[in-house]
């Protein structure tokens, strides 16, 4: 599920609904400024069959800008295009953040695109549940040597009840830790293995005029999905959080372990760990400050690989090492883990014709068969199949890092956003904007969070 235009992706990655109860959206559009957005609206659905041999389908993704798969779908489209003659398709390309808001403003109108990306996990079960999407069951029935190819993630992160509705195209990785190795062997600091190592280097960078880690939260999912959900995870383990969204165990919001997560990013914003501005830039913005040695680490998502090789300099692109986040003492998660998730896929409205729907799963396949697995690893995306493998020599030196660092922390755990509901997702994120600011306390946020858990 982001990624990374910022124009935004991440991927890993928002919800679209604030929930779902019985099957019928509930949806909260206060915050949505819908003037603007309402012509979409006469624009979703409006593709059909043109004839007895001809198709045609709109698809809407948000594979644009500086997200990490936008020339790879570019030249993607442009090859299935060359191959289907007979299929055309209306293909609309929306940066990152407005996205969410124009599929929020079709859903409320009954008129979603024939096809569009959604996150896997949580969003797409909000659509599913809603009856939105058409599964491609059939599809994998019949393609299983197709099917066998995808690693598990890629498939079981977009199944509900049973039906799967897409394929991840890759992975995404959400909480890397990028450091300059050469800013600490300047400044003979250890590279942190526990979290009171990680205060010390703070202080150390700080002492010489070194940002300590760069960060863009302008649009506030980039701390709850690169630092916070790792954070939480270190700190209350992974059953914690699934007992708690499924009110068991007696695990609420409210208890201590996870306030003393949210504990953890407030003493990381009093600590000044980030770039003064860290709220008013985005999440490609702030990477400036790493690629010119102005900041000694980034703890960031495997979206901003495409962005490190084509803009960092390659002196500092040879410093640039790669790790997990430090383990919390006391903690009760599993140390040395990488937060990730599967990437976001091609969903199908559920209001297709049958030869729309035929259309959309031939893309489906296009999109993450072999042979475009192995085009996602020369766009340094993480690859969703256990069949292709990179080869050292042919990848760009970062990339190669990366893979490496995924074959030695292969267990990867949840990323909040892509396990909350859309109102837990908008909670957590403008909370943690909020305990950072100190605006609000870890005690309201969790009350908040709890209250939603019925």
């Amino acid at each position: 599920m982001q990624s990374n235009e910022k124009v935004i992706v991440r991927q890993e990655g928002s919800s679209l609904f604030r929930g779902i109860r019985k099957g019928k959206l509930v949806l909260v559009l206060a915050s949505v400024v819908v003037t603007g957005f309402l012509c979409v609206a006469c624009q979703g659905k409006k593709a059909v069959q043109a004839d007895d041999e001809n198709v045609s389908f709109t698809l809407w993704h948000s594979y644009v800008g500086a997200d990490q798969r936008a020339e790879f779908m570019t030249r993607r489209m442009e090859q299935f295009k060359a191959a289907n003659p007979d299929i055309t398709i209306e293909e609309q390309k929306i940066p990152r953040d407005q996205y969410q808001t124009r599929l929020k403003t079709q859903a409320a109108a009954g008129e979603l695109p024939d096809a569009f990306i959604a996150w896997p996990n949580t969003p797409v079960r909000e659509f599913a549940e809603a009856g939105l999407l058409a599964d491609i069951n059939g599809l994998l029935s019949r393609e299983s040597a197709w099917k066998d190819s995808l690693l598990p993630i890629a498939l079981n992160e977009f199944t509900v009840d049973g039906k799967t509705y897409s394929v991840g195209l890759g992975i995404a990785v959400t909480s890397v830790f990028f450091y300059n190795k050469a800013l600490f062997e300047k400044y003979n600091i250890k590279v942190p293995q526990t979290y009171e190592e990680l205060k010390t280097a703070i202080a150390v960078f700080k002492q010489n005029g070194i940002i300590p880690i760069a960060l863009g939260n302008k649009a506030k999912w980039p701390a709850q999905s690169s630092l916070f959900s790792i954070i939480a995870n270190r700190v209350t383990g992974s059953q914690w959080l699934t007992d708690a969204l499924a009110n068991k165990n007696g695990a609420k919001f409210t208890d201590k372990p996870f306030l003393d997560a949210l504990g953890v990013m407030k003493e990381l914003a009093n600590l000044e760990a980030f770039n003064r501005d860290y709220n008013s830039v985005d999440d490609v913005q702030c990477r400036g400050y790493f690629y010119r040695e102005e900041a000694a680490m980034m703890i960031n998502g495997t979206w901003v690989l495409p962005d490190i090789v084509a803009n960092a300099p390659d002196a500092v692109k040879a410093n640039i090492e790669m790790t997990t986040f430090p383990v919390i003492s006391g903690g009760k998660g599993e140390p040395e883990t990488l937060s990730g998730v599967s990437s976001t896929g091609v969903v199908i409205n559920a209001k297709a014709s049958p030869a729309q729907r035929a259309a959309i799963e031939k893309l489906i396949m296009f999109l993450t068969v072999d042979e475009a697995q192995k085009m996602y690893m020369e766009y340094t995306i993480p690859v969703s199949s256990k069949t292709v493998e990179p080869d050292p020599g042919a990848v760009d030196s970062v990339y190669a890092k990366l893979v490496d660092l995924m074959k030695a922390h292969p267990a990867m755990v949840t990323v909040y956003d892509s396990a909350l509901n859309s109102e837990q997702t908008e909670i957590i994120n403008n909370g943690l904007q909020g305990i950072m600011l100190g605006m609000q306390t870890p005690e309201e946020i969790a009350k908040q969070l709890a209250d939603t858990i019925r």
